[in-house]
């Protein structure tokens, strides 16, 4: 419809992974690793870090097991749990006893 009437119209083209001289672009996706290593962990997908500077060798892990052995070599950790603190809401709270706000 509208793209076919434009001229010199090309499709995007899906990037490979690999930049042109060889060497591998800055991120890699690594969603299954981090999909399986919240649920050999039992947590959610945000909890888990991934260690930035080992991205090439959790990777290559494809399988539960090499999941398993990247967490017990500690590369793949789950994180604390973020704390949700209620401080400000109590001094909120006093100040308006004594009626404030």
């Amino acid at each position: 419809s509208v793209f076919f009437s434009v001229p010199n119209f090309a499709w995007p083209q899906r990037s490979s992974g690999v930049r042109s001289r060889g060497e591998p672009a800055e991120a890699m996706s690594m969603t299954l690793q981090k999909r399986l290593a919240a649920e050999i962990k039992k947590c959610g997908r945000g909890r888990i870090w991934l260690d930035p500077n080992e991205a090439n060798e959790i990777s290559m892990a494809n399988s539960r097991f090499n999941i398993r052995k990247l967490i017990k070599d500690g590369l793949i950790i789950r994180k604390a749990v973020k704390m949700h603190s209620r401080s400000r809401v109590r001094k909120n709270l006093e100040a308006k006893r004594k009626g404030r706000h």
